[in-house]
């Protein structure tokens, strides 16, 4: 019953994103979860695509997100600092991480496993 109803909330949360639109980015794409809420300056302005790591089991027995893929990175941002954050519906963070671009595209681990249950929005920032 469980991985039903978090398939239903990955779902909704799926659809939500594909809904929105993005200011600057072009829209983050992911078919997982989250929503978007990006800023990136001006070395990719035509959209990233984001597909979160599968949920596993964490230490507190709930189903949780260690990494997401970002793609579709335009080489102008090449040797940028990445940044990803997963938020909630209150915007409060959920987790994160950064790496430097190196290519299209970029494998960023959370710093700590974020609530895949609790996450609605994914920011993705591309500065330097």
């Amino acid at each position: 019953m469980r991985k039903k109803a978090i398939a239903v909330v990955l779902a909704v949360l799926a659809f939500s994103l594909i809904a929105a639109s993005a200011a600057t980015l072009g829209g983050i794409d992911t078919s997982d979860v989250g929503a978007d809420a990006t800023f990136v300056g001006s070395c990719d302005s035509d959209g990233v695509d984001a597909v979160f790591s599968d949920p596993v089991i964490g230490a507190t027995g709930r189903y949780v997100v260690t990494a997401v893929t970002i793609s579709d990175i335009h080489a102008n941002c090449v040797g940028q600092l990445l940044q990803v954050d997963v938020t909630d519906s209150g915007l409060t963070s959920l987790g994160g991480g950064s790496v430097v671009v190196t290519g299209p595209s970029e494998l960023v681990t959370f710093v700590a496993p974020a609530d895949a249950e609790a996450v609605t929005r994914i920011a993705v920032s591309i500065s330097g």
